[in-house]
Protein backbone atom coordinates (compact mmCIF):
# COMPACT_ATOMS: atom_id res chain seq x y z
CA UNK A 1 0.00 0.00 0.00
CA UNK A 2 1.58 3.70 -0.98
CA UNK A 3 1.04 5.78 1.90
CA UNK A 4 1.08 10.05 1.49
CA UNK A 5 2.22 12.21 3.70
CA UNK A 6 -0.77 13.28 4.83
CA UNK A 7 -1.59 9.35 6.29
CA UNK A 8 2.10 8.84 7.76
CA UNK A 9 1.92 12.29 9.37
CA UNK A 10 -1.65 11.02 11.08
CA UNK A 11 0.25 7.77 11.76
CA UNK A 12 2.79 9.50 13.56
CA UNK A 13 0.40 11.81 15.57
CA UNK A 14 -1.90 9.16 17.09
CA UNK A 15 1.42 6.93 17.64
CA UNK A 16 2.54 9.70 19.90
CA UNK A 17 -0.84 10.09 21.63
CA UNK A 18 -0.41 6.60 22.29
CA UNK A 19 -3.40 5.16 20.18
CA UNK A 20 -3.60 1.38 19.67
CA UNK A 21 -2.88 0.27 15.64
CA UNK A 22 -6.57 -1.29 16.23
CA UNK A 23 -7.75 2.62 16.57
CA UNK A 24 -5.68 4.17 14.31
CA UNK A 25 -6.42 1.42 11.79
CA UNK A 26 -10.02 2.57 12.08
CA UNK A 27 -9.76 6.47 12.40
CA UNK A 28 -7.14 6.15 8.86
CA UNK A 29 -9.82 4.03 7.12
CA UNK A 30 -6.80 1.33 7.00
CA UNK A 31 -6.95 -2.72 6.91
CA UNK A 32 -5.57 -3.51 10.65
CA UNK A 33 -3.59 -6.25 9.52
CA UNK A 34 -2.39 -4.23 6.85
CA UNK A 35 -1.68 -1.16 9.08
CA UNK A 36 0.05 -3.73 11.72
CA UNK A 37 2.51 -5.57 9.06
CA UNK A 38 3.37 -2.05 7.77
CA UNK A 39 4.50 -1.23 12.24
CA UNK A 40 5.68 -4.69 12.42
CA UNK A 41 8.21 -4.36 9.53
CA UNK A 42 11.04 -2.27 11.04
CA UNK A 43 12.56 -1.22 7.69
CA UNK A 44 8.81 0.43 6.12
CA UNK A 45 8.61 4.00 6.11
CA UNK A 46 5.00 3.36 8.29
CA UNK A 47 6.80 1.43 11.00
CA UNK A 48 10.05 4.15 12.02
CA UNK A 49 6.97 7.17 11.97
CA UNK A 50 5.48 5.28 14.37
CA UNK A 51 8.18 4.19 16.07
CA UNK A 52 9.72 7.47 16.31
CA UNK A 53 6.67 9.24 17.60
CA UNK A 54 5.91 6.48 20.65
CA UNK A 55 9.30 7.37 21.13
CA UNK A 56 9.23 10.69 21.44
CA UNK A 57 6.18 10.68 23.61
CA UNK A 58 7.79 8.44 26.05
CA UNK A 59 10.91 10.33 26.17
CA UNK A 60 9.01 13.19 27.06
CA UNK A 61 7.05 11.49 29.68
CA UNK A 62 10.61 10.36 30.99
CA UNK A 63 11.43 13.67 31.44
CA UNK A 64 8.40 14.95 33.06
CA UNK A 65 8.83 11.88 35.30
CA UNK A 66 12.28 12.78 36.33
CA UNK A 67 11.46 16.46 36.83
CA UNK A 68 9.05 15.19 39.72
CA UNK A 69 10.91 12.45 41.39
CA UNK A 70 13.58 15.84 41.76
CA UNK A 71 11.25 17.47 43.65
CA UNK A 72 10.74 14.43 46.35
CA UNK A 73 7.57 12.36 44.14
CA UNK A 74 7.47 8.94 46.07
CA UNK A 75 5.35 8.00 42.81
CA UNK A 76 7.85 9.12 40.23
CA UNK A 77 11.07 8.08 42.19
CA UNK A 78 10.01 4.58 41.89
CA UNK A 79 9.08 5.32 38.18
CA UNK A 80 12.36 6.14 37.09
CA UNK A 81 14.15 3.07 39.30
CA UNK A 82 12.01 1.30 36.78
CA UNK A 83 13.12 3.37 33.48
CA UNK A 84 16.41 2.62 34.96
CA UNK A 85 16.59 -0.85 35.73
CA UNK A 86 14.96 -1.15 32.14
CA UNK A 87 18.24 0.85 30.42
CA UNK A 88 20.35 -1.41 32.16
CA UNK A 89 18.84 -4.28 30.23
CA UNK A 90 18.46 -2.73 27.55
CA UNK A 91 22.71 -2.24 27.39
CA UNK A 92 23.09 -5.83 28.60
CA UNK A 93 20.86 -7.44 26.23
Amino acid sequence: MEYTEEILAKIEEYAGLLTTISDMAILLDIDEDVLRDEITNKTSIVSLRYRKAKAATELELRRQEIDLAKLGSPIAIELVQKHKMTQQISENG
